[in-house]
């Protein structure tokens, strides 16, 4: 009797709890939605990311129509500031005191003096004598001087031995644009006045036309 109490008070004490039972397997299938349900979230979730796209793709397109007329607005007036560049070159401003028409400049001295010291005078000015263009220009040039009655230097002048008259950037003067009245002889130079055109001595005294071009380039805001 002893023995066997000895043993029994050996045993670790029973608990509960102390051993786990493995709780029961389930079926494979126990936890499976069935399959229209499944299907239905698929599709829900494809609907979902329709949506976000359809919003994503709505608010670039309002933007882009809320930007459309700004951009269109900037390259109209891009547009209307080349057509103005590119059309009326002459609008781009003279220097104070000259006179403005077509694409050129032209200053008219108040003094007077000879030919060689207005050539001088004009080059001190970024400009050179008077170079007739055409008789458009002319009869505006004699418009602008005719109340002034005296006669005015310009770039041509009667070389020798070719004996033509010559503008001052080499070209041969063409007769249809001026009739030059007077005598021609070597050191002659010409002058324009209100009605008429002709030739005088180097010597002699008068005033004179400076010209310069207007461009894109070389804007003619000189003094």
């Amino acid at each position: 009797m002893d023995t066997a109490r000895f043993y029994f008070s050996l045993k670790p004490p029973r608990t509960p709890g102390a051993w786990h039972e493995s709780p029961p397997s389930l079926p494979p299938d126990a936890c499976r939605c069935p399959r229209s349900h499944r299907l239905a979230l698929k599709l829900s979730c494809a609907g979902l990311i329709l949506l976000v796209l359809t919003l994503i793709g709505m608010s670039v397109l309002y933007k882009l129509s809320i930007q459309k007329p700004s951009i269109e607005k900037c390259w109209v007036l891009i547009q209307e500031n080349l057509d103005k560049t590119t059309d009326s070159p002459a609008k781009l401003e003279c220097p104070q005191d000259w006179l403005s028409h077509r694409d050129k400049c032209f200053h008219v001295s108040q003094v007077s003096n000879t030919w060689k010291e207005s050539l001088a005078d004009c080059g001190k000015k970024g400009a050179t004598l008077l170079l007739i263009q055409d008789q458009e220009e002319l009869r505006f040039l004699q418009d602008s001087i005719k109340k002034k009655y005296n006669a005015f230097w310009i770039g041509l002048s009667y070389t020798l031995p070719d004996m033509n008259w010559k503008w001052i950037n080499g070209s041969t003067l063409n007769s249809d644009v001026l009739r030059i009245t007077g005598d021609t002889e070597s050191d002659t130079f010409a002058t324009i006045s209100g009605d008429k055109v002709t030739s005088e001595s180097c010597v002699s005294d008068n005033r004179w036309i400076c010209q310069k071009e207007l461009n894109h380039e070389t804007p003619c805001n000189d003094p």
